[in-house]
């Protein structure tokens, strides 16, 4: 496989000026006064960066915000220079980095595929040949002849990737900008990726959508502070960095709090006595009238040790422990998973399961038992409760008490929010 991006020891330096001078004016009045010094910072987006990208091949760019993903595609695309290191490019590179850029806001959306075109070296007949189907790719007819200043972000990234994606890139950079048009028209750039994909041409994308990282690509590259951390498949390397975050997390959450927040947590402990260090509590919304309280909950992995982060396909149990000072009969104890729009995925109890518990008192646990957990990667919140046995009288409810991190598991790769198990038939015809 031919090599077409290679970074070696790439490091980008910036600086960052504080108190600088904003316009013309500032700099005039200024001139006749006495000023500090102004106060500057060395920022390195990218540190010692060293990989390569083949022909044909399909790389994501992971990481949360600030890691270097962007300034790397800026590299790419020759738009900035490494401070130190080098970074080789072969082949017609085409680059949809934010919204609007390569775009003259004066121009109308149909003098900007032209010069865009011409940007990338095409000839003004190829460009006119073309002009049509961008046009009605983008959908946007009844705007091509206004000036794209008066286009929403949504038009915008319309006409943006029409025109990086219409002239045959051998090389296509992406830069998040897919996540502000509407559902449709991402179902048709993905269908255009694959296209582009299906012609043999390289993809280098940022994305904070580890599903779509999945399914369109054939490796992850994770950056963290500048540097490179993980190189490989998407679900090795989406599973590392969300591990990472939670890992991180739970530090943060670990760190002793302020007066303020000591104040309000020890208001809040004397309304509701809060879980012990075994449970994994974010933040606490919480009712009922108490006859039975849910004391703590913890997340239990295949060997039955406390847990925060379950890979997909593996056994997972929520140990919900109990504390009923007088007999209570027949309650229904339930979860209930969200995700991270706040959809509720699923809400299983022990009365709909017709798991009859006759009474509780004293204290105790129960279980909520999943032998193959069939969630795909991504955050959930838990909801735990214990009601009556019309599920209608809450005695405890523990409204999104657990945050659960999910990560691909060994089943095959699929998409979404959850995995069915499935099998494939084909009967040719004759």
């Amino acid at each position: 496989m031919k090599t077409v991006i290679e970074f070696t020891a790439v490091s980008k330096k910036f600086t960052l000026d504080y108190q600088r001078s904003r316009s013309l004016q500032d700099v005039i009045v200024n001139a006749f006064r006495r000023q500090p010094r102004v106060r500057s910072e060395s920022f390195w987006a990218l540190r010692n960066v060293c990989f390569q990208v083949g022909t044909g091949e399909s790389v994501a760019l992971i990481g949360t915000n600030g890691s270097g993903k962007s300034t790397a595609l800026k590299l790419i695309s020759r738009i900035i220079q490494p401070t130190s290191g080098t970074v080789s490019v072969q082949g017609r590179v085409a680059a949809l980095l934010e919204l609007g850029a390569g775009f003259h806001s004066d121009l109308t959306g149909r003098e900007n595929i032209l010069l865009n075109g011409s940007i990338l070296g095409l000839s003004r007949s190829f460009i006119r040949r073309q002009m049509g189907d961008i046009i009605a790719f983008s959908e946007l007819e009844r705007f091509i002849d206004v000036p794209v200043r008066n286009y929403s972000s949504g038009m915008l990234m319309r006409l943006g990737f029409s025109v990086a994606t219409a002239f045959q890139p051998e090389i296509l950079l992406i830069d998040e900008v897919l996540a502000v048009g509407d559902q449709a028209f991402q179902d048709r750039c993905l269908r255009r990726i694959h296209e582009i994909q299906a012609r043999g041409a390289t993809i280098v994308m940022v994305s904070h959508d580890l599903n779509t990282v999945q399914m369109l690509c054939d490796r992850a590259i994770w950056l963290d502070d500048g540097r490179l951390c993980a190189d490989g498949s998407p679900a090795e390397v989406a599973a590392r960095y969300l591990t990472d975050i939670w890992q991180q997390e739970q530090r943060k959450s670990a760190a002793p709090a302020d007066t303020d927040d000591a104040v309000a947590q020890e208001a809040t402990s004397e309304e509701h006595p809060a879980p012990d260090s075994d449970a994994h509590s974010t933040r606490e919304a919480r009712w009922g009238s108490g006859e039975v309280r849910i004391e703590r909950a913890e997340m239990l992995d295949n060997s039955g040790q406390g847990t925060t982060v379950v890979k997909t396909g593996d056994r997972f149990v929520i140990r919900m422990w109990y504390n009923a000072p007088q007999r209570v009969d027949r309650p229904a104890f339930g979860v209930s998973f969200y995700d991270e729009q706040g959809n509720r995925i699923n809400g299983p109890n022990t009365v709909w399961a017709k798991f009859t518990l006759p009474f509780v008192q004293g204290r105790g646990y129960i279980d909520y038992i999943v032998e193959a957990l069939p969630l795909l990667n991504g955050r959930y919140d838990v909801t735990v409760a214990v009601y009556d046995e019309y599920v209608t009288h809450p005695y405890d409810h523990w409204d999104r008490m657990c945050t659960l991190s999910v990560v691909p598991g060994d089943w095959e790769r699929q998409d979404g929010m959850v995995h069915i198990p499935c099998r494939w038939r084909h009967e040719p015809n004759g």
